[in-house]
């Protein structure tokens, strides 16, 4: 027998066991066999939760590249309604501006031409009195 290990050794002639050690070795053996059994089933029961676990974390993943994606066009999307909301304010601010010259203008040709009576009495600002 090796140092430090247990090894049980059959005798190489079968030796007539007695009934109640034959039962005794038969039960033993279905022991073994259903704990082996149960083994298995625990590990194959562990492969299954860790398969499960990864593909959990592969969805997860799917879905937050999924998430940053749509964010990421969102972005996108704001920038372009920022860009085109300065260029409308822009464009108002220009056309107020010209608004302004065009009434300045206009005020500047009613200014300068002589009015008439009547012309005078529709614009009391206009009056010299």
């Amino acid at each position: 027998m090796p140092c430090g290990t247990w090894r049980i050794e059959a005798p190489e002639q079968a030796r007539p066991a007695s009934p109640v050690l034959e039962h005794l070795r038969r039960q033993l053996e279905r022991a073994f066999q259903r704990a082996a059994a149960r083994g298995r089933a625990r590990r194959a029961r562990e492969a299954v939760a860790a398969v499960a676990a990864a593909a959990a974390a592969a969805r997860e993943e799917r879905s937050r590249a999924r998430m940053e994606c749509a964010l990421a066009r969102l972005r996108a999307e704001l920038l372009e309604l920022r860009f085109q909301n300065h260029q409308l304010a822009r464009t108002l601010l220009d056309l107020n501006m010209k608004m302004q010259q065009l009434k300045k203008r206009q005020d500047q040709e009613r200014a300068s031409k002589p009015q008439s009576p009547q012309d005078e009495e529709m614009n009391p600002e206009g009056g010299n009195a």
